[in-house]
């Protein structure tokens, strides 16, 4: 981050870090490396970013933004105005200020200054994300987005990682969509962003198949979702209810075995 610093001082850009890296440092553990960085940059054109970083360059993203490799270290940059949300009007002001709005999940909704001044406090744009780490509640923060898949994924697995529960509408959300995509579209969305598979396929929809029936008969409530042990677990064969000649065995949605004698 150092090097990427004497860069944006050279040039007098403003940068702040914004999103999933702010989150891992206070909700998860302020000192694991990140798995990428995120930054925004004020003060420069696409055109300007690229002259700068070219040797850091790996590709460009689809959002115009530049995916660079500095020391191992993946880092996504763009600039203020290329902003998805602002670019279709569906966040107003288009400042540093107005960032944490952009993001789908109020986790991520977060912005920090990077660099400051001696005597100058820095910035930090974020009252929804401190309000969802306060309430270690995952829910929505702006719907609208290209990406539905990629939004169940990461929405599942950034609860999982977290341990929240899952608001209201993210619930709804992930029902609707979750069983409007194929399994193995799901399963090759994490391939392509993560560059592995961090729940199978049969994982994913068991997930989506709790969240949907949790939707279905609760009112509307944070939703609590299965630990991995219990997506581990497999419906047994026929033959191993023979222990019980008295007995019987049901199976709930969230996959807990329950007994009845008599």
């Amino acid at each position: 981050m150092r090097t990427l610093l004497g860069v944006f001082r050279e040039h007098d850009w403003q940068v702040f870090v914004f999103g999933g890296t702010l989150r891992d440092l206070l909700a998860v553990s302020a000192t694991a490396a990140p798995r990428d960085v995120d930054l925004v940059v004020a003060g420069a054109t696409g055109d300007a970013l690229r002259a700068a970083f070219s040797r850091e360059l790996v590709r460009v993203n689809r959002f115009g933004g530049l995916s660079l490799q500095v020391q191992k270290l993946p880092v996504d940059i763009w600039t203020l105005e290329a902003t998805w949300a602002f670019q279709q009007k569906l966040v107003p002001g288009g400042d540093f200020a107005h960032l944490p709005q952009t993001t789908f999940l109020n986790v991520e909704a977060v912005a920090a200054e990077l660099d400051t001044r001696k005597g100058r406090a820095r910035r930090v744009y974020g009252e929804t994300f401190f309000r969802a780490v306060r309430e270690q509640v995952l829910e929505i923060n702006l719907e609208e987005n290209p990406y539905a898949g990629l939004c169940v994924v990461r929405s599942l697995l950034t609860a999982r990682k977290l341990q929240y529960a899952l608001g209201p509408r993210l619930a709804r959300y992930i029902a609707h969509h979750g069983a409007r995509i194929d399994a193995a579209e799901l399963e090759a969305i994490q391939l392509s962003h993560y560059g592995c598979v961090r729940l199978d396929r049969d994982q994913l929809m068991q997930l989506i198949r709790v969240v949907s029936g949790k939707v279905a008969v609760t009112r509307p409530r944070p939703i609590e979702l299965p630990r991995a042990r219990q997506l581990a677990w497999k419906l047994p064969r026929p033959q191993q209810f023979d222990w019980y000649s008295r007995g019987w065995r049901s199976i709930s949605r969230e996959g807990v075995i329950w007994k009845s004698t008599g």
